[in-house]
């Protein structure tokens, strides 16, 4: 497989100011090639050249239209002409044509239902799915909300709903027709309950075989949604999460009439903004319980956890879009008599958004597999998923941040001008850490995969057989290194598991980051070991060196900013790194530990 930076390279120019306008995404992403090559093996020819339509379709059409969308945010309309209450949401057509490029045109919510999506005779797994999602978010953030959405809903009246809602409604939410297709929303947030769901007060009075729901939602994403699984509390239930009851409120009754809820007024955000949010208020909205009564909470947090991981896809998009703008405008732009990308510190620059969005993108993919096994029934799979999922949204999701705002940085003052895509990545980047849990949620929540799901010990014997299955020599020297630290870890994760107190909170954060740059370590063990094996070349081992190097062991380390400026270039293009690019580095670690 060639995985040469496929990318052009405008010639720099004093004034230039280069865009990477007309690509295609997944052309331009050796790496994702090279995960895909690792992960889906022989299913990846069989989808490649849908994939590579996507990564067309994104980098060209689908671009122009975000951009468009965005400028154009939705308009509520109230009340029609003739005065009556219509709650109409007026969407923008460039929103629209989105719409039908992500259901309709690639079936992104179908795809992992049925089989039959463009032409598949079986239906799509996780890693495959996961990459369309990928080059998607790329161009379109805010529309992959309702197609999670939507996408997590089947998912749940498939494993809780009752046949009827099952012959009723799932056909809707994955079809791939234009005129049939149907959207989801999951209404859970309120005023006084935020994170706090246990604090919610919707409540659910049961009317013949269906219930009548009253009371407010605050946070309402893809608030057009034509069902919603809204979280609601039975008369007579307890108070809390336990009391939580799940039902599917349709926007349109059986008759054709509204269904008795209204949307009081649409959110003003800071970004997602083609996306409707809105705030919605039950008057007696006939709704249909979705599994047992007392397992509301539990099923939606079964969606939302599977919406988590989504957003990291996401969150990992927009990271890669953000150092892929950040490449091409310091590669086409002169300053200084050289190219931006020669010179020294902006090599460091480029080097960190690439080192984080290549990880991101590397969690992504193992995550994926490892969901994929669970899937297939794998006891352990489903532990570890357990922890990975919060893990991956709490660390990539916040660090998408730094990534896209450091990347509209070295675009200069172009890229703090709306004209460019930099300040919507900016504004969209910092959503993912508020959806599905703030970053401070999913950190307690890793906590709790680690105490009540025997996570921390899956990893260690993941890790355990990683090593088994190492095969070069320079990364089982590297893998020392990774051992040493996994050791500690283990130690930590042994006081998680035996004390619950404050101060295990308050750092709860840092030991997610620190787990999460753990976990890295050992998915690029996989990973530059397969680089050897297979390309024979050393760019995977290089990454993992210098991911440990920044990271991890901190200390200062003599040739590692040499290198930098040394192989930034092959790096950034996929060219073949030799071994002696690593030699130096590897000897440049403590010397203890590769003796031992």
């Amino acid at each position: 497989m060639n995985h040469r930076f496929m990318v052009p390279d405008p010639e720099a120019k004093l004034g230039g100011m280069p865009e990477p306008v007309g690509i295609n995404y997944l052309k331009a992403d050796p790496n994702m090639n090279f995960l895909l090559s690792l992960y889906a093996k022989e299913d990846y020819e069989s989808i490649s050249k849908d994939l590579s339509r996507l990564g067309s379709v994104a980098g060209n059409e689908l671009d122009a239209l975000s951009r468009e969308a965005d400028r154009h945010p939705p308009e509520l309309i109230t009340y029609n002409k003739s005065g009556d209450r219509v709650d109409e949401v007026k969407f923008h057509p460039s929103y629209q044509r989105m719409e039908e490029i992500g259901y309709i045109d690639f079936g992104l919510v179908a795809m992992s239902h049925r089989p039959g999506v463009m032409g598949r005779n079986r239906s799509f797994n996780r890693v495959l799915k996961y990459s369309f999602w990928y080059l998607f978010a790329q161009a379109e953030f805010g529309l992959c909300c309702p197609m999670s959405m939507t996408d997590s809903a089947a998912k749940i009246i498939k494993e809780y709903g009752s046949d009827e809602l099952k012959d009723v409604y799932l056909p809707k939410l994955i079809s791939t027709d234009k005129d049939t297709y149907w959207t989801a929303a999951q209404f859970m947030t309120e005023k006084q309950g935020g994170s706090d769901v246990g604090e919610n007060t919707l409540s659910a009075k049961k009317s013949g075989d269906n219930w009548l729901l009253t009371g407010d939602k605050w946070f309402c994403s893809n608030v057009t949604a034509d069902v919603a699984l809204v979280l609601a509390r039975p008369a007579g239930a307890v108070s809390g999460t336990k009391g939580l009851a799940m039902f599917l409120v349709p926007k349109k009754l059986a008759n054709g009439e509204r269904n008795k809820y209204n949307i009081n007024r649409l959110k003003d955000k800071l970004g997602t903004k083609d996306m409707a949010s809105g705030e919605v208020s039950f008057e007696g909205a006939e709704g249909y319980l979705v599994g047992e009564i007392e397992n509301g909470f539990k099923q939606m947090m079964s969606m939302v956890n599977s919406s988590r991981l989504s957003n990291a896809v996401r969150s990992a998009a927009i990271m890669r879009r953000s150092y892929l703008e950040a490449l091409y405008t310091a590669r086409g732009r002169k300053a200084f008599t050289q190219k931006l990308a020669d010179l020294p510190l902006m090599k460091e620059n480029l080097f960190e958004l690439l080192l984080d969005t290549e990880v991101a993108a590397s969690m992504i993919y193992y995550t994926a597999n490892i969901f994929d096994q669970a899937d297939g029934g794998q006891q352990q799979a489903k532990g570890l998923l357990r922890m990975l999922t919060p893990l991956l949204k709490g660390y990539i999701c916040k660090r998408s941040r730094y990534v896209a705002a450091e990347a509209m940085e070295i675009r200069g003052g172009n890229g703090y001008i709306e004209e460019w895509v930099n300040p919507k990545l900016v504004r969209d980047a910092h959503l993912g850490s508020i959806w599905e849990g703030t970053t401070n949620i999913v950190a307690l929540d890793v906590l709790r995969a680690i105490r009540k799901n025997q996570s921390g010990q899956l990893l260690m014997e993941e890790y355990e057989s990683i090593l088994s299955e190492l095969t070069s020599s320079h990364v089982k020297k590297a893998a020392k290194l990774c051992t040493d630290e996994m050791l500690k870890l283990k130690e930590e994760i042994e006081k998680v598991k035996k004390n619950h107190h404050a101060s295990q909170e308050i750092s709860a954060k840092r030991f997610m980051n620190k787990l999460y740059h753990l976990c890295a370590l050992a998915v690029l063990l996989i990973e530059a070991d397969y680089d050897i094996q297979e390309n024979a070349s050393y760019r995977k081992l290089y990454l993992l060196l210098h991911y440990y190097h920044r990271y991890i062991n901190t200390n200062e380390s003599e040739g590692f900013d040499e290198s930098i400026d040394q192989w930034f270039e092959n790096v950034a293009d996929w060219d073949q790194i030799p071994q002696t690019a690593i030699d130096g580095l590897l000897k440049s670690m403590d010397s203890e530990i590769l003796q031992n």
